[in-house]
């Protein structure tokens, strides 16, 4: 965490050096224009840090307007950089071609203030598309056949919620509305259901609380559980009517059984007695983790002809795990969330599955985050339905997962 902290801080900090050279360039900015400039990018920077002490502190007006203001400035000055550095590449492509052909082609050069305001006006663009795009919630509706199941099962599956200061009163009531339009059987969340602070949320659980799907409410835990704290986050989510699976399974009806296992941040924090999980020691669950065990020491012994839902946040998969599950729901990647953060994410998390079809990754109208795994059965990507940090989502719109598993002979 500490050095996940650093590198954002130097990121960040780059990424704010590189738009004030820019603007310097391009507006021949006196000494005295940068400086002030610089103090207020550098403020900028610290805006992340700024929201976490308000919050804790009880400032929940002075948070607020501190993580709308920072965390849209965020993704502004994120694009804002993309597109400076793509003119700074034209204009060096440029340059290189001239110089390879022997002739002046710098009448084909943008202007540094024409760059500059062209980068900003594309960036607000981005963003204020991106701002409605993270408001409109899709219903990604999946059908598995399976001999499993005796009649038609509805799970809704919802993942990277991130309640929080932005997250909060009608983004969870629209999420709530949009699960219970569909009436599910079953609802999940695969993780991240809070953000990392959970100042001040406790009125928020009503939304999830007052979904009643017949077959049970199941929940596990993802990054951000240990990032807020996991007694307070253990409890938020059992308030909200969940049940959480922390290394444990559970049987519903005769034909189901749905196992949860801890994301492995839990390796890296201190975990209460009172919360301990079911295996026990965490220096075990730890060695269990490196070896990729702990799914099998899990999963091992449920029956076969039971039809096996594994919740785990993060859709990484490994080679114990083979025959074991019918179905992994997973999302911790938010697809990116902002474009072009989706290709990264593919690429990583391909490589961690051996999984390289980029449909897994990326969003398919009516076909979603499916995929079927050489023996083991299906992996279901969900790209999240809430943001973290910009609240905004650029090609990567949030969505409520549907899987209705249906007997193989039903038509």
């Amino acid at each position: 965490m500490r050095l996940f902290l650093l590198l954002f801080i130097l990121i960040y900090a780059s990424m704010h050096f590189y738009a004030l050279t820019a603007a310097g360039s391009a507006f021949n900015l006196k000494l005295s224009a940068k400086v002030c400039v610089a103090a207020a990018m550098l403020i900028m920077t610290m805006f992340p840090f700024i929201v976490r002490y308000s919050e804790r502190t009880g400032h929940q007006l002075v948070a607020k307007a501190a993580a709308y203001t920072g965390y849209y400035w965020m993704g502004f000055l994120l694009y804002v950089v993309m597109f400076l550095f793509a003119f700074d590449l034209y204009k060096f492509l440029i340059y290189i071609t001239g110089r390879v052909a022997g002739h002046d082609l710098e009448f084909l050069k943008v202007k540094a203030a024409a760059s500059f305001y062209l980068s900003v006006l594309f960036s607000i663009s981005i963003c204020v598309y991106g701002y409605f795009e993270a408001r409109a919630i899709r219903i990604e509706k999946v059908v598995i056949r399976t001999n499993k199941v005796t009649s038609a099962v509805k799970i809704a599956q919802i993942t990277d919620v991130h309640v929080g200061l932005i997250i909060a009163d009608k983004r969870i009531k629209a999420i709530a509305e949009a699960i219970d339009s569909e009436a599910p059987d079953i609802l999940v969340s695969t993780g991240d259901l809070v953000d990392g602070q959970l100042d001040n949320i406790d009125g928020l659980a009503k939304y999830f609380e007052a979904l009643h799907p017949p077959l049970g409410k199941y929940a596990v835990t993802g990054n951000h559980e240990f990032y807020a704290g996991l007694t307070q986050t253990i409890e938020f989510t059992e308030r909200c009517g969940f049940k959480v699976l922390r290394n444990e399974a559970v049987t519903i009806g005769n034909t189901i059984v749905i196992a949860g296992v801890d994301d492995p941040e839990v390796s890296n924090f201190k975990v209460p007695s009172h919360l301990r999980v079911t295996l026990e020691a965490k220096e075990r669950l730890a060695a269990a983790k490196e070896r990729g065990l702990m799914e099998k020491e899990l999963l091992t012994g449920i029956p076969p002809d039971k039809y096996t839902i594994l919740l785990k946040h993060r859709p990484e998969l490994n080679e114990h795990e083979e025959g074991l599950f019918d179905l992994q729901l997973s999302g911790h990647t938010h697809k990116g969330q902002i474009f072009p953060f989706g290709v990264l994410t593919w690429l990583y998390y391909s490589k961690q599955t051996g999984l390289s079809d980029l449909t897994t990754w990326v969003y398919v109208p009516n076909k979603g985050g499916l995929l079927k795994v050489d023996g083991r059965g299906f992996l279901y990507v969900n790209r999240g339905v809430g943001t973290w940090g910009p609240p905004i989502r650029v090609l990567s719109p949030p969505e409520v997962a549907i899987i209705e598993l249906v007997p193989e002979d039903v038509k």
